[in-house]
């Protein structure tokens, strides 16, 4: 087992990963930037350094300076939650280098997996579907390409992650802005690909170890979204049929273990009206919405990331894995900077995952991610219900965030039929 872990990350998810290796005996070391020196992370860790200033290029993605405090905490092991390094591959190598174990797939999966052009072209040659597109270094080629494809197109970084650098384009006009703005300083290329407007999310969460062993734990809704940003996800998707969700999961698996994925990841997927679906790229970490698999499974996937980077084998197999009710997700963000003043949240039902104390300062420095608010029920009826409880007794002052929108959107039509698609939102169907 690892005996002392640096994580490498900031916000709730450092705050459950450090309450998990509390759980399993293993002691933390927590990084922060010079103004978070007081956030909750790094009050509940065994041990706190600052790895540099308040931009993200000097702190939480400096890796020579993430490296160095692993190294003078002599911390066996590092975790990089989601965001910042997590699927990067050269941090992942460099860890490697010094002999700490990084909780997570290795450096030369991470090279094939997280770059969405190479994995676009591995799933290709493993025969799954994917949208027409096209890799393109320059704004000539970007031109041809749409035109070739027909408008809209989705513009992407390949190298992009959680919604960033990701924009729909409607015309020539539009593209050209798009390539300038995300082609602007990035060393990896770009992909242009067919948007459907209409399109669902559908991802599916995977998880394998060393041993060769993988599984599949269901599927996620995610096609509730506001600039390519996810704002609310359910698992499990509703009104998909039997047929396209063996296929799902099916092409999943063959695309985890084609790249010899190891610990857990995502796989995801636009489905269209049709039921036709596209792979859209490997998420090789754990995702923000991970805990509604866990509350229908009783699978902690935390737990079992870091036993697998342990070299632990799984203790179950496929047909161990069964499915209990019904999961949603509303994420709490900020929409203002400033300092919080109070927060409440009075439900003993409820799981909310947040790094939220009374004097804590939100800034403009990272995301705007406070916290994730998840009902668990038998029935995707009572977890709506439930959720619209919690939603009413969360209170959190001093700063502006998104409750009166995730309201409107579990009391949304659309919502309550399961007939959303990605860009609902934007086309103001609530």
């Amino acid at each position: 087992m690892l005996h002392k872990m640096l994580i490498a990350n900031r916000g709730e998810i450092a705050v459950r990963i450090i309450n998990e290796c509390k759980q399993m005996g293993i002691k933390t070391v927590a990084i922060c930037s010079d103004i978070e020196r007081g956030a909750l992370h790094m009050q509940l860790a065994d041990e706190g350094y600052c790895v540099g200033a308040a931009p993200i290029k000097d702190s939480y993605t400096n890796m020579e300076s993430i490296i160095n405090a692993a190294l003078i905490t002599n911390s066996d092991s590092l975790h990089p939650g989601y965001g910042f390094l997590s699927e990067n591959a050269e941090f992942t190598q460099l860890c490697e280098q010094y002999n700490i174990s990084f909780v997570g797939p290795t450096g030369d999966t991470l090279i094939r997996a997280s770059d969405k052009i190479i994995i676009k072209k591995v799933a290709e040659e493993q025969q799954i579907p994917v949208l027409t597109g096209y890799s393109i270094n320059n704004l000539d080629d970007a031109l041809l390409c749409a035109q070739n494809i027909g408008y809209p197109v989705m513009i992407k970084a390949s190298n992009g992650g959680g919604g960033a650098g990701m924009q729909p384009v409607y015309n020539a006009d539009e593209l050209k802005k798009s390539f300038e703005v995300l082609y602007s300083g990035r060393n990896s290329g770009l992909l242009v690909e067919k948007y459907i407007e209409t399109a669902r999310h559908i991802e599916i969460q995977i998880m394998a170890d060393r041993y060769g062993n993988i599984i599949s734990l269901g599927d996620r809704e995610c096609s509730i979204q506001i600039n390519n940003k996810k704002v609310l996800e359910e698992c499990p998707a509703q009104n998909l049929s039997a047929d396209l969700l063996n296929k799902l999961y099916s092409d999943s698996l063959k695309l985890a273990k084609t790249v010899n994925y190891v610990g857990v990841g995502t796989v995801e997927f636009l489905v269209d009206k049709a039921e036709n679906y596209y792979f859209m790229e490997m998420n090789a970490r754990i995702q923000v919405e991970h805990g509604i698999t866990e509350m229908i499974t009783g699978i902690n996937l935390i737990q079992w990331q870091i036993k697998i980077a342990a070299g632990e084998m799984m203790s179950f197999t496929q047909e161990d894995i069964t499915f209990t009710g019904h999961a949603v997700e509303c994420r709490i963000n900020a929409q203002s900077c400033g300092w919080i003043s109070k927060w409440c949240f009075n439900d003993s039902g409820a799981r909310f995952d947040h790094a939220l104390f009374a004097g804590m300062r939100v800034t403009p420095y990272y995301d705007s991610l406070l916290g994730k608010v998840i009902s668990h029920g038998q029935t995707r009826d009572d977890v709506i219900c439930k959720m619209r409880r919690y939603l009413d007794k969360l209170q959190i002052d001093g700063i502006d965030i998104n409750i009166d929108q995730q309201k409107a959107i579990i009391n949304g039509d659309r919502f309550i039929n399961g007939t959303y698609y990605t860009s609902f939102l934007r086309n103001g169907a609530v």
